[in-house]
C-alpha cells in the first residue's frame, strides 16, 4: 500500500485504480478474524479480506443480462410522438404509485387497457435508456459511474419484474383474441362502464336522419365538402385521408373511382395498422350513386368532370376537425357534444349492420383484420339501411372469429338437446 499514492476525496482515502477510476481503500483487519460489519448494518457485507476482482464483475454482468432478457420480452411498438408522450406520463403515475400494476378495482376497461400498454412502452425504454447509460460507463472505463447505474438498473428490474410476471406482454404475431381472459374481468367489484364517453354511445342521442341534416348545414363552398362525401360513405378515420407511407406503399389520399353511372368505388388505405400487423392495407367499399344519391351522386359527379377518378385528401386534421365541429353545431345548436369523424364512422357502421347484417363485409368495410373488433362501434339500432351499397372488400380477409364462436355454441347446444331430452323421459 505504501507504494500507491493515496488521495482523500470527500473525506475518504482512495486510490486510483488501472482503469483510471477512483475506488476506496479497504483495508483487512490484522490477525484474520472476522470483520465488523461495513457501517450498513448487520445484514450488510464485510470485509474478511482481500476484495475479490471478479465477483463484483460477475454480478454487475448479472444485472446488465437480466436487463437485455427483460427488454427482449418487451415488443418494440412503433407509436406516434403523441401516443408515446401519454404512454410516458401514465408510465411515470404508475411508478409513484405503491405498486406498479396497471390494475385498479376502480377503473375502466379502456383504462386499464391504456395502462398495461403504457407499463411495456414505459418499461423497455427506461430499460433501454439506464443500459445505455450502463454501456457509455464501461466503453468509457469509469468504473464508479458504471456501478452506479447498475445499481439503477437493479432497483428498475426489482420494480419492473414483478408487474411483467403479472402481466405479459404479448408476443410478436399473436392475436389479442387469441389470449386469456385478462385481470381486469377477474375483479369482483363494480367498475365504470366501457366507453361511456364513446362515439358509439354518441349516436342515441342524434336524430334518425342527422346524416343528411349535417349534409343540407354545409354551404355549397364548405371547403370540406368532399371529405364528407367520402366519411359518409366510406367507415373512415380522418388518418385515412391524409398522404403517407402505410403497409401497402405511399398513399396520396382517398382513391374514388367512378367504373359506371352505377358504380363508384372508394379506396382507402386505412393508417392505423400497427406496423402491419393489424387491419388491412387497404379498403374499397362500392356504392350506386343513383340509388344512394346524395354523397355518392356528389363524388360521381366530381368523378365525372375529371376523368372517372379523383383524390380526395386531407392535409390539416385539426382545422377539418374543427369546421366539423362548427359545421355540427350549426345543424344542432342544442347538442351536447361534437360532431366528429369517428361519430360518422361509427354511424356508417351502423348502418352496414343494419344493411348486411354484422360479419366479414362490415369488418371489410373497417378495415379489421377480425369480425369481432366491429361490435366496439356504432349498434345496429342506430342504424340505417343504405340502399346503395354494394359491397366492401379488404386486401386482408378477415378473421371469422365471431362466427366460428356462434358456430361452436351452436353446436354445443344442438349436443345437448338430445340429452335433456332423454332426461325428461
Amino acid at each position: 500500500m505504501s507504494s500507491e499514492t493515496i488521495w482523500i476525496v470527500n473525506g475518504m482515502r482512495v486510490r486510483r485504480t488501472p482503469s483510471g477510476a477512483f475506488a476506496p481503500v479497504l483495508s483487512a483487519p490484522s490477525g484474520g478474524g472476522p470483520a465488523e460489519a461495513n457501517g450498513r448494518g448487520q445484514d450488510g457485507p464485510t470485509i474478511t479480506g482481500g476484495t475479490p476482482e471478479k465477483a463484483p464483475k460477475m454480478k454487475l454482468l448479472d444485472v446488465i443480462n437480466r436487463g437485455l432478457s427483460c427488454c427482449a420480452e418487451l415488443p418494440d411498438r412503433q407509436v406516434s410522438s403523441r401516443t408515446a408522450k401519454a404512454y410516458a406520463k401514465t408510465f411515470r403515475r404508475l411508478r409513484s404509485e405503491p405498486m406498479l400494476d396497471p390494475l385498479n378495482d376502480t377503473i375502466s376497461r379502456n383504462t386499464y387497457n391504456h395502462r398495461r400498454a403504457s407499463l411495456h412502452f414505459g418499461s423497455r425504454r427506461l430499460l433501454l435508456f439506464i443500459m445505455r447509460r450502463c454501456a457509455k460507463a464501461g466503453a468509457q472505463a469509469q468504473e464508479a459511474r458504471l456501478r452506479f447505474w447498475v445499481r439503477i438498473l437493479n432497483r428498475a428490474l426489482n420494480l419492473i419484474e414483478p408487474a411483467l410476471a403479472l402481466e405479459p406482454p404479448l408476443q410478436p404475431g399473436a392475436s389479442t383474441w387469441s389470449m386469456p381472459a385478462s385481470r381486469w374481468t377477474k375483479v369482483d367489484k363494480p367498475r365504470p362502464r366501457r366507453g361511456k364517453q364513446s362515439k358509439k354511445h354518441f349516436l342515441k342521442r342524434l336524430p334518425a336522419d342527422w346524416m343528411d341534416q349535417l349534409w343540407d348545414a354545409a354551404e355549397v363552398g364548405w371547403p370540406y365538402l368532399s371529405q364528407l362525401a367520402v366519411h359518409a360513405l366510406a367507415p373512415s378515420r380522418p388518418e385515412d385521408l391524409t398522404p403517407g407511407s402505410r403497409p401497402g406503399g405511399w398513399t396520396d389520399g382517398a382513391q374514388v373511382r367512378l367504373r359506371s353511372p352505377t358504380l363508384i368505388e372508394i379506396t382507402i388505405a386505412p393508417a392505423k395498422h400497427h406496423g402491419g400487423k393489424y387491419g388491412s392495407p387497404s379498403v374499397t367499399t362500392s356504392w350506386d350513386p343513383t340509388v344512394e344519391g346524395r354523397w355518392a351522386s356528389y363524388l360521381a359527379e366530381l368523378c365525372s368532370n375529371a376523368n372517372g377518378h379523383i383524390v380526395i385528401t386531407v392535409d390539416n386534421k385539426n382545422a377539418m376537425r374543427k369546421a366539423l365541429e362548427r359545421l355540427g353545431r350549426k345543424a344542432f345548436p342544442g347538442l351536447k357534444g361534437n360532431i366528429t369523424a369517428y361519430v360518422i364512422r361509427n354511424q356508417i357502421l351502423a348502418d352496414l349492420k343494419a344493411t348486411v347484417g354484422a360479419g366479414g363485409v362490415v369488418a371489410a368495410s373497417a378495415g379489421h383484420c377480425t369480425d369481432k373488433t366491429q361490435s366496439l362501434y356504432g349498434n345496429v339500432a342506430h342504424g340505417r339501411k343504405r340502399k346503395g351499397f354494394l359491397g366492401a372488400k379488404s386486401e386482408r380477409r378477415p378473421r371469422a372469429v365471431s362466427i366460428k364462436n356462434a358456430q361452436l355454441m351452436q353446436a354445443r347446444s344442438n349436443e345437448q338437446k338430445p340429452r335433456s331430452a332423454a332426461l325428461r323421459v
